[in-house]
């Protein structure tokens, strides 16, 4: 490869959820067997290429027959133009829907008679019995059986909202805190401090360091093949998060589960930490929460449902833990979110952290979704993209082109909230309720005055049939819609989103960036107050005192290639907006910095916690590694990998620090592990801390005072 980093032709930003309707096998070129899965209940559709006539339903031409070969009773009907079949009435069981020749309006000697296999599956609305849970997932069993692929879609956090005056305030801690969501709502990160440590995650160990003197004090290995994934800090107690996978048996089969373990650890001592506690459930680790003394655990677990074909009494309920002890939850500890149609739990734990030792342990399961998390003052908000479990409007058409299977056509861009109301350590979900399209991430929600504020993009913004369309949706305490802002920037998706006390602000992109400005303050009737078209767009906002915004993203530019239908879009170097929403009428860049070319890249981008502040000197900063465009125009040049600090206020941005460790004659890509990944301060010194060493430097000078290489 030539010097450089190559990288693809254009910014490709499309998300493509697959979801299988059936299976398909053909024979003799012309004839197509499909299956198809549905609940009791429901209605199945055949949708035909060409017509057939409505007497085909009674003159013997279409039959559906069970798996005694005898004709089952069914209601079939037509719609007005012959292509479309509608099957109702069948109960729990295998069918075979028969299509012959004869059906057809037009005859014609390549039609042959045409099979659809349909199976019709028990729909689980309440568990009342460990039996009822395996129906549940039996249904995705058949549903697998049936299927040629499958896609999932699990969906995990990361991002949100605050609003943040404080950062410019004139004091402030005399140490770096995690960038969180909301005021008083604390998140995992994974490099933390006290003012005195420096607790950081390096592959399998939490490493603490000594700040004063830059030594290595303790490498902190929690266990065998474990690999820490969220640090959190109460009092004198360091919380660590992770998920280890635990092998249940190996034979008949084999069979083994992901399970959430949060590990504290008394540091005191912190060259000495011990260990106090250790708590857990079932699933793989979503997030982590803590308000004020409670601390909030939530995991998302997909039981291994498929060994039911051959251990019709595997155990599918999850489990807690406390120490070595597991318990199985009981049935009536499981709750079944409203339209549940996911073989997915989302568990809730929460335990009271002023007393590990010996206060409880409590957890909740829930049965159905899992999606982005948002967390207020009393609720957690789960966003969950429904594709309706088995059927995702995909059409499945024969090789002669004649007949395709599909279910009734629904929305399969819509998303359901749901609201798990908290009291300290009480977990219930209290509400529910839908908005078409999905969010981005966690930034997508807020909760203000006592309604939901939840921003969502619908369709697809990319290709030629793009159709996408972005919108704010207001739900009151109950989940129901009291207003709504539509059809925002159509054709294009939203990138991030903030919301300040009533106002919203929205990024969209496609080939420009447009910054919405939404009034929230009459949540009946939210309007658009301004609009703001740019070159680039935003992954991320962040407030500067009352009338401004950060913007960090990247720079673009938009070019027509050979042979496209629509312009390809281009990243260039990351671009640093200074928004003036002063005038909510008529927002402005203020100024713009662009770092780098393309290929410069940040995890401020995609995480919110990579961002440095420092209130005390209005300074802002973040990990970043600097590519540079050369001669040839897919070759990048690396020049080096560091951080950059900023001062920002409403007069501007100023660069105040580079702090880039330049590229080394020959080394063409950076070392990953020498990518700085947090930025930290305590009192008059700074740390930037990657997976190889913690540096520190003066300040106020940024000079470089010391270097600990793990």
């Amino acid at each position: 490869m030539k010097n450089g980093k190559l990288f693809g032709m254009a910014l490709v930003t499309s998300l493509v959820a697959v979801f299988a309707l059936g299976y398909f096998m053909f024979f003799k070129n012309t004839e197509v067997q499909a299956t198809g899965i549905l609940f009791e209940g429901e209605t199945y559709s055949i949708t035909l290429k060409q017509p057939i006539t409505e007497k085909s339903l009674t003159d013997g031409s279409i039959l559906v027959v069970g798996e005694n070969d005898k004709s089952a009773k069914a209601k079939l009907s037509v719609d007005k133009a012959g292509t479309t079949i509608s099957v109702d009435g069948l109960s729990v069981g295998k069918y075979t829907l028969q299509i012959k020749q004869t059906a057809y309006a037009k005859k014609a000697k390549s039609q042959q008679e045409q099979s659809v296999a349909l199976e019709v599956v028990r729909k689980v609305e309440k568990l009342t019995s460990t039996e009822d849970l395996k129906d549940y997932f039996r249904a995705f069993v058949a549903q697998e059986n049936a299927a040629s692929s499958r896609s999932n879609d699990m969906v995990k956090e990361e991002s949100a909202m605050s609003m943040e005056n404080s950062d410019l305030s004139s004091g402030g801690p005399s140490y770096s805190t995690t960038n969180n969501q909301v005021e008083g709502i604390e998140e995992g990160d994974i490099t933390i401090t006290d003012g005195q440590s420096i607790y950081t995650i390096v592959d399998n160990k939490v490493v603490i360091v000594d700040a004063k003197t830059l030594q290595v004090m303790k490498r902190l290995k929690i266990g065998k093949d474990i690999y820490p994934t969220h640090l959190m800090l109460h009092d004198q107690t360091l919380i660590v998060g992770y998920t280890k996978y635990v092998e249940t048996q190996r034979e008949p089969h084999y069979d083994g589960k992901s399970v959430t373990k949060i590990a504290f650890y008394d540091v005191k001592d912190a060259k000495n930490p011990t260990l106090v506690r250790e708590v857990g459930h079932d699933g793989d680790i979503t997030s982590i929460r803590k308000a004020g003394n409670y601390l909030y655990v939530v995991s998302s677990r997909m039981p291994n449902y498929w060994l039911l074909q051959e251990t019709p009494d595997v155990e599918l309920r999850p489990s807690t833990y406390d120490g070595e002890k597991e318990t199985i939850m009981p049935i009536d500890k499981i709750r079944m979110l409203p339209e549940s149609n996911e073989p997915n739990y989302l568990i809730v734990s929460a335990i009271d952290v002023s007393n590990v030792k010996s206060n409880a342990w409590k957890t909740e399961s829930f049965l159905g979704n899992s999606g982005q998390l948002y967390m207020s003052e009393n609720a957690i908000y789960i966003a969950s993209m429904n594709y309706y479990g088995f059927w995702a409007g995909i059409e499945r058409t024969s090789l002669d082109d004649t007949v395709s299977s599909t279910m009734p056509a629904r929305q399969n861009n819509e998303t359901t909230i749901y609201k798990i109301s908290i009291d300290k350590t009480a977990v219930k979900m209290t509400a529910q309720g839908k908005v078409p399209g999905s969010v981005l991430n966690q930034f997508s929600m807020d909760e203000h005055d006592g309604h939901v504020r939840i921003a969502t993009t619908e369709g697809s913004a990319w290709g030629t049939t793009a159709n996408s369309k972005n919108h704010l949706f207001i739900l009151d305490e109950n989940l129901e819609q009291v207003g709504a802002v539509n059809d925002l920037a159509k054709g294009e998706r939203i990138y991030s989103a903030r919301f300040m006390g009533d106002k919203a602000y929205l990024v969209t992109f496609k080939e420009t960036d447009p910054l919405f400005v939404i009034d929230t303050k009459d949540p009946t009737a939210p309007k658009v107050l301004g609009e703001l078209k740019i070159p680039g767009f935003s992954n991320y906002l962040h407030p500067i005192g009352e009338n401004h915004l950060l913007g960090i993203g990247y720079d673009t530019e938009v070019k027509m290639e050979e042979g496209s239908k629509e312009p390809v879009v281009y990243t260039n170097g990351m671009k640093l907006s200074l928004f003036d929403v002063t005038d909510f009428n008529k927002p402005k860049e203020q100024q713009a910095v662009v770092i780098g070319g393309r290929g410069t890249n940040s995890p401020v981008q995609y995480d919110h916690k990579a961002l440095f502040r420092d209130p005390r000197q209005n300074y802002y900063g973040f990990p970043v590694t600097i590519y540079s465009p050369t001669d040839e125009e897919e070759q990048l040049k690396y020049e080096g990998t560091g951080a950059h600090i900023y001062k920002v206020t409403p007069k501007g941005i100023e660069l105040v620090a580079d702090m880039i460790e330049k590229a080394r004659p020959g080394e063409q890509y950076e070392d990953s592990y020498n990518v700085v990944q947090r930025l930290l301060y305590i009192d008059d010194e700074l740390f930037t801390v990657s997976r190889s060493k913690v540096t520190s430097f003066d300040g106020k000078t940024f000079e470089k005072q010391q270097m600990v290489g793990f």
